[in-house]
C-alpha cells in the first residue's frame, strides 16, 4: 500500500505541472453561479429533495439544529445520501451489538453527534479551497479536511480535460458541491463523515505502514502525550465567548469584537518516516531505530550520551521522535500562509516560511511552501534565501512534506492533531543547525503561541458571516502577561492588509508582556529585529530582553532596556530614519548607501519578497520597515524572552506585533540584501 502511494509522487508532481499548463480546461464557475438564490433555505432546499435526503432530515429534527438551518445565518451543510445513513446505521449496529433500523433507533447523543458533525456554522464554498482544513472546526468542535482523490482525465478533441474528486476526511466524497442557499450551502457527500474521535497517537498506532515509529512513540512514553486534548487549567467567563461578547478591539477606525476561545487544546502536528523510509537507512526495528538516533544525536548533545531512560528529553531516540511533533495542529494547506495569499510573494526570491519550535528541548524546525509547486519541505535552503544577494552556497532540497493524496486512503486527521508522511529522515544534527539553519529567521508571531494555531485563528479567512468579529486570547501561550490591562488577538487573514503573510498579532492598552523566543539553532552572536508598523493610533514601546537556564524563573529584576524607546506613530520617513523610496534615487549605489545609512542608525526598509494588494513591495511602504533592536552573543541552549511594553499613557494605544528576524552574523555582515 505504502510503496503504491509513494510511487505515486512522481505523477503527481506532473500532474500539478499539467494544471499550470492546462488551466484553462478546468469546468469551473464561481460559487454562487451553480445554483441561483431561489429562496431556499438549507432547510427547505432539502425537503424539495426528500428523496434523497429524508433519513438526514429525520436528523437534523430530532438534534434541533432543523430550526437553525430554517432561519436565516450562515451555514455549511454536508448532506450525506439517504444510502449513506442506511450504510451509517449498519456499521453502528455491528459496532455497538445493536440493531439500528432507522435513525428514530439511535441514542439522541449519537444522533446529535451524527448531525454536529456534518456542519459548520461558516459558508465555506470548497470549490475555492485548496487541500487541507476547513477554516473552522464543525459543530462537534472538530476540523473537517478536504484532500482530493481519484485523478481522472478524458480527451475532448485535442483537449485533455482533468478532474478531482474532493473528499472530506479521505472516505467522504462530495458528489455535488457548492449548492448556494440563503442561508449557506450544501455539499452532498456519499457517505457520512467518521466522527470516532481518535486520538492523534491511535492514527499511528493503528497504521501498518508506520509500525516502527508507532513502537518508538510507546517506548519513549509519548502515548499518554498526545492522548491529550482540552486544557481543564484554562478558564474564561463564557461572556466574553459567544456572539453577545463586550470585548472590543480597536484597529485602525475599525473596532472588532473579540469572541474570546472558550477552551484551550492541545494538539499535534506529526511528521512520520513510514517503514518504507526508514528499510532505506536499514532500519527495520524499533532497536535498529534507537541505535540509529544514539549515532546522530550522541554527536549533537554529547553530554547526554548516558542518557539511556528512552522517557528522559535527553535521550537521544527520545529527542529524534520529538523533533517530528509540534504542539499545534497544521494540515498541508497551513504550514505557511493560506494558499491564495503566496502569489504575494516573489517566488524569485523566497518562498514564504515560517519556524517552529518541536517538543525536542531547545530545537528549530523550518517549513517552507514553494509558491508555483505549493509543494511544502521542512529545513530547505534555496539558492537565493539565506538572505543573500549573490549567495553562493550550497542548495538544499529539504524533507518533503507528501500531500494527502500522496497519502491516498491513509487517515491523517485526528481529534488532537494530525500526521503526515515525509519523504526522507527528519534529524535535527549538526548539519542542520550550523548549515541549513544558518540564515535569517523570519518568524511569523503568528506562530509563537500553539494557542493562535490550535484555536483556528491563524491563517483563518474573515469567512463570511463573520462580521467585525475576531478570535481573542486570554493569556496565550508562550506570552506572559506583566500587567493585564491589555486585549490581544490574531487578526484574520486578508488580502488588503501590509502584513507579512497576511496576519498579525493585535494589541491594545496599557500592555507589559513578554514573549518566549524560539532557540537559535547554534551558538553565536545573532541581531534581533522587529517588524515595524508607523499609524497614528499606536504608542511608544519599550523593548527589553532577558535569558535564563532551561526552564528557569524570569524575575522582574533580570530585564534589560534594548536601547530607547521607540514612538510607532513616526512614518520611516522622518529625519531621524530617513527612508527615502528606491525609485527617488539615482541608481544602485545610492538606494545601497541610503540601506547602510538607516541600518547604522539602527532601521531597514521592509522586505522587497512580498507585496501588496496593490503590487507594491513592501519595502516601498514608508510606513512599515524593520528596527534593530539587539545585537548579542545567544546560546542555543538557553532560554530567550523579549518584553515589550507601552508607554505611552493613551487609552487603546495600538501595536502590531507582525514579525521579528533573528539574523546570524554570518549573514548580516557579510550577505545582507533587500529581501
Amino acid at each position: 500500500m505504502l510503496n503504491k502511494n509513494l510511487s505515486k509522487i512522481t505523477a503527481t508532481l506532473l500532474f500539478s505541472l499539467c494544471i499550470c499548463l492546462f488551466a484553462g480546461c478546468f469546468e469551473e464557475q464561481h460559487p454562487g453561479t451553480y445554483y441561483s438564490f431561489s429562496g431556499f433555505s438549507i432547510a427547505s432546499r432539502l425537503e424539495s429533495r426528500s428523496e434523497d435526503f429524508s433519513e438526514f432530515i429525520k436528523v437534523l429534527k430530532r438534534s434541533g439544529q432543523w430550526t437553525e438551518l430554517q432561519t436565516y445565518g450562515f451555514h455549511t451543510c454536508f448532506a450525506p445520501y439517504n444510502a449513506a445513513i442506511e450504510e451509517f446505521l449498519k456499521e453502528r449496529s455491528e459496532k455497538d451489538g445493536v440493531v439500528y433500523n432507522s435513525v428514530d433507533d439511535l441514542p439522541k447523543d449519537l444522533c446529535d453527534s451524527l448531525a454536529y458533525n456534518h456542519l459548520v456554522d461558516i459558508t465555506c464554498y470548497v470549490g475555492e479551497m485548496q487541500e487541507g482544513a476547513f477554516p473552522k472546526v464543525n459543530l462537534l468542535d472538530r476540523y473537517l479536511m478536504l484532500s482530493f482523490d481519484s485523478l481522472k482525465n478524458k480527451v475532448v478533441g485535442s483537449d485533455t480535460i482533468f478532474a478531482l474528486r474532493r473528499c472530506i476526511n479521505k472516505f467522504s466524497h462530495i458528489v455535488e458541491r457548492d449548492d448556494t442557499c440563503e442561508n449557506g450551502v450544501i455539499h452532498t457527500i456519499d457517505k457520512c463523515i467518521d466522527f470516532t474521535g481518535n486520538y492523534v497517537y491511535d492514527l499511528v498506532d493503528h497504521n501498518p505502514a508506520t509500525t516502527i515509529f508507532a513502537q518508538a512513540l510507546k517506548y519513549c512514553g509519548f502515548y499518554d502525550i498526545l492522548n491529550e486534548y482540552y486544557d481543564d487549567s484554562y478558564t474564561i467567563g463564557l461572556d466574553s465567548v459567544g456572539p453577545t461578547s463586550r470585548v472590543y478591539l480597536t484597529k485602525g477606525d475599525s473596532k472588532y469584537q473579540l469572541l474570546y476561545w472558550e477552551k484551550r487544546k492541545k494538539c499535534f502536528t506529526i511528521f512520520i518516516e513510514p517503514d518504507e523510509v526508514l528499510a532505506r537507512y536499514d532500519i527495520h526495528s524499533l532497536e535498529d531505530l534507537e541505535q540509529y538516533a544514539k549515532k546522530v544525536y550522541d554527536e549533537v548533545y554529547p553530554d547526554a550520551k548516558d542518557v539511556t531512560d528512552p522517557t528522559d528529553p535527553r535521550n537521544s531516540l527520545n529527542r529524534f521522535l520529538a523533533y517530528h511533533i509540534l504542539p499545534c495542529k497544521l494540515d498541508y494547506g497551513s504550514f505557511n500562509t493560506r494558499s491564495d495569499l503566496m502569489d504575494f510573494f516573489n517566488a524569485g526570491i523566497t518562498d514564504p516560511e515560517d519556524y517552529f519550535s518541536p517538543l525536542a528541548p531547545h530545537s528549530l524546525m523550518r517549513i517552507s511552501t514553494e509558491v508555483k509547486s505549493r509543494l511544502s519541505y521542512i529545513n530547505g535552503l534555496k539558492k537565493v534565501e539565506k538572505g543573500t544577494t549573490d549567495y553562493n552556497g550550497p542548495v538544499r532540497q529539504g524533507i518533503r512534506i507528501l500531500t494527502p493524496g500522496e497519502m491516498g486512503d491513509v487517515v491523517q486527521l485526528a481529534m488532537n492533531g494530525i500526521i503526515h508522511y515525509i519523504d526522507d529522515i527528519l534529524v535535527y544534527d549538526n548539519e542542520v543547525r550550523n548549515v541549513w539553519l544558518d540564515r535569517r529567521l523570519r518568524i511569523d508571531c503568528g506562530t509563537m503561541s500553539p494557542d493562535f494555531i490550535n484555536s483556528g485563528a491563524r491563517g483563518a479567512y474573515p469567512y463570511e458571516g463573520s462580521g467585525n468579529r475576531s478570535i481573542g486570547f486570554k493569556d496565550p501561550e508562550n506570552y506572559i502577561a506583566i500587567n493585564k490591562d491589555y486585549r490581544i488577538q490574531l487578526r484574520p487573514v486578508e488580502k488588503t492588509t501590509n502584513t507579512y503573510e497576511g496576519d498579525a498579532v493585535d494589541i491594545d492598552g496599557m500592555f507589559d508582556m513578554y514573549v518566549k523566543l524560539p532557540a537559535v539553532p547554534h551558538d553565536g552572536t545573532w541581531q534581533l529585529r522587529m517588524s515595524f508598523r508607523a499609524l497614528s493610533q499606536c504608542g511608544i514601546v519599550q523593548y527589553y530582553m532577558t535569558s535564563t537556564a532551561p526552564g528557569g524563573e524570569v524575575t522582574n529584576d533580570m530585564w534589560k532596556p534594548l536601547g530607547l524607546p521607540i514612538d510607532l506613530r513616526v512614518n520611516l520617513d522622518d529625519s531621524a530614519v530617513g527612508w527615502i523610496k528606491d525609485d527617488e534615487l539615482e541608481d544602485e549605489e545610492a538606494i545601497d548607501a541610503l540601506d547602510k545609512s538607516m541600518k547604522n542608525r539602527g532601521w531597514m526598509k521592509g522586505p522587497d519578497s512580498q507585496i501588496t494588494q496593490y503590487e507594491r513591495p513592501h519595502r516601498d511602504e514608508d510606513h512599515q520597515g524593520r528596527c534593530i533592536i539587539s545585537t548579542e552573543f545567544m546560546y542555543s541552549n538557553m532560554d530567550y524572552y523579549l518584553r515589550f511594553k507601552q508607554i505611552l499613557d493613551k487609552a487603546g494605544a495600538q501595536y502590531c506585533l507582525d514579525y521579528l528576524e533573528l539574523v546570524p552574523k554570518s549573514v548580516y555582515d557579510h550577505y545582507e540584501d533587500k529581501h
